[in-house]
């Protein structure tokens, strides 16, 4: 197991890396419709917590997590009114405690890493010094043992949507703060797909 999360571990840097790679580069390109992208690139790091989990579309209850995320934000879209900001995440770690019986009792954990490939930030106003954002995510997680029991899955998928404000920090950096929900199931991949809905607690910093 050991093995195969280094294995993970190093596809999915190699992924991140091609993928800033492939950013075309190009200052600012307008289709006939008249969407604007802008090559912007940006580094973030960001420190996730998740104090509890609830019972929606996910089951486990009672559930908690801390991540680390690395970001690269590559892209501008501007339409009209509409912008919005494009990125990927690396998920360098990620630990989960929750409850065997799925609500309450004994406590299990699990270890992994993961990719994000698809962030998407949209800013609600354009203010330099405060600006509020929507934002939502997709992409997996990879754990060391297999989620809830042997009957789940190793893969896990995840869907966050939340909300934050990103305000000046030390000289060019940039803090963001807010909540999201997150969902993470493995799609039914295995005999048991239990599910977590988490409430997200999370600080980014941007570099220049």
């Amino acid at each position: 197991m050991h093995s195969f999360l280094k294995s993970v571990e190093t596809l999915t840097i190699v992924l991140l890396v091609c993928l800033i790679l492939a950013i075309p580069k190009i200052s600012k390109a307008t289709d006939p419709i008249g969407l604007t992208a802008d090559t912007d690139l940006k580094i973030g790091i960001t420190t996730i917590y998740s104090p509890d989990s609830f019972a929606a579309w996910g089951k486990i209850e009672n559930s908690s997590s801390f991540s680390l995320r690395g970001q690269v934000w590559h892209t501008r879209l501007s339409y009209k009114r509409f912008h919005a900001r494009l990125g990927s995440e690396l998920i360098l770690t990620h630990r989960l405690n929750y409850p065997l019986n799925g609500v309450s009792g004994p406590k299990d954990h699990r270890t992994g890493i993961g990719i994000i490939p698809l962030s998407i930030m949209m800013p609600l106003t354009s203010s330099k010094k405060i600006t509020p954002f929507t934002f939502f995510s997709a992409g997996g997680l990879f754990l060391n043992e297999k989620l809830p029991d042997v009957s789940g899955a190793s893969l896990n998928y995840l869907l966050n949507i939340g909300a934050g404000l990103e305000l000046p920090f030390i000289q060019e950096t940039r803090v963001q703060i807010g909540y999201s929900i997150q969902h993470m199931s493995n799609a039914n991949t295995g005999e048991q797909n239990p599910g977590i809905d988490s409430h997200m607690f999370f600080i980014t910093v941007l570099l220049p």
